[in-house]
């Protein structure tokens, strides 16, 4: 297949693609979640594999470890330490922005509007605040398409405001792989372009353009056909031991405009609500006044 047709989000998925797994540090975790972490420094090798340079860390859960209030809490713990890992020590004065991306209208979309709603956000006046914990404030940009503004820039004009010392962006996710839709968590400090995986504007919310550590959390929660069918068809001719033709396969999907589409599973409201609870929950712990506010909710 070729680059063309693999539209992905996720650094794992990047590096299973070129056949480098095997540079990122895998381990096994409770609840038989497994961590990949990866550093991609070198600048040629971030532009092979299509990503930004920057430090993922992907958790891979098994359906198990997310039906259960025990799995949920490692993976919540796990999520709040890498978090508060990429952004370093603050003081009780620092700001804590979480953005939250996307198009809450749309289900498949919706992350990082769950998340900006469940967040433990501080008291705008300095003298109800309690504890030591860093300010957490929440925002949700939505789409260019309803604002007329795109994400990055309300970010950037956001931040020149507040002065936050980070930017936690939190967003839905495209993946090449089946079996990490809904299950898998990337945080990464290399930013976020929202909606690229999906086709949408490019403009990146990173550090180099907000001037602040910027971390980028996302649940993979979409497919594009394009990946999927490109992926099936070779998957079969191997199997089937015969060949076809890259030309037509891409005629046949254009003919049926396949190529620009993509899909999510049927149980995606319990994703997003599973998955926001998780982010949210992490974030609050590592963030929050109140040391989270989470809740549970298993998908079965």
């Amino acid at each position: 297949m070729e680059l063309s047709d693999f539209v992905t989000d996720m650094a794992a998925d990047s590096l299973e693609r070129h056949a480098l797994d095997s540079l990122a540090d895998t381990k096994e975790l409770q609840c038989g979640i497994v961590r990949r972490f990866v550093r991609l420094a070198d600048a040629d090798l971030a532009r092979k594999i299509g990503r930004a340079q920057g430090v993922y860390v992907t958790y891979d859960c098994p359906p198990s470890a997310l039906e259960s209030e025990r799995g949920v809490r490692s993976l919540q713990n796990y999520i709040a330490n890498a978090a508060m890992e990429m952004v370093g020590i603050m003081g009780r004065k620092s700001r804590v922005l979480v953005v939250g991306l996307g198009n809450g209208e749309v289900t498949a979309d919706a992350l990082g509007s769950a998340v900006a709603d469940l967040m433990d956000v501080s008291p705008v006046r300095e003298s109800e605040r309690r504890g030591e914990k860093a300010k957490l404030c929440a925002f949700k940009t939505g789409v260019e398409g309803r604002t007329g503004i795109k994400s990055a820039d309300a970010v950037e004009g956001l931040c020149a405001k507040l002065r936050p010392s980070c930017v936690i962006a939190v967003d839905s996710l495209a993946t090449s792989s089946v079996r990490r839709l809904g299950t898998s968590f990337q945080i990464t400090t290399a930013g976020i372009a929202p909606g690229s995986g999906a086709g949408g504007d490019r403009a990146r919310i990173d550090r180099s353009s907000l001037g602040v550590p910027v971390i980028a959390i996302g649940v993979p929660l979409v497919l594009s056909m394009r990946t999927v069918l490109s992926d099936f068809v070779h998957d079969y001719e191997a199997a089937a031991g015969c060949g076809g033709s890259e030309y037509k396969l891409r005629e046949l999907m254009a003919e049926k405009r396949l190529g620009g589409l993509v899909v999510a599973p049927k149980e995606i409201g319990w994703y997003v609500e599973s998955a926001a609870a998780v982010i949210a929950g992490a974030l609050n712990a590592a963030f929050g006044e109140h040391g989270g506010k989470s809740r549970l909710k298993a998908f079965k």
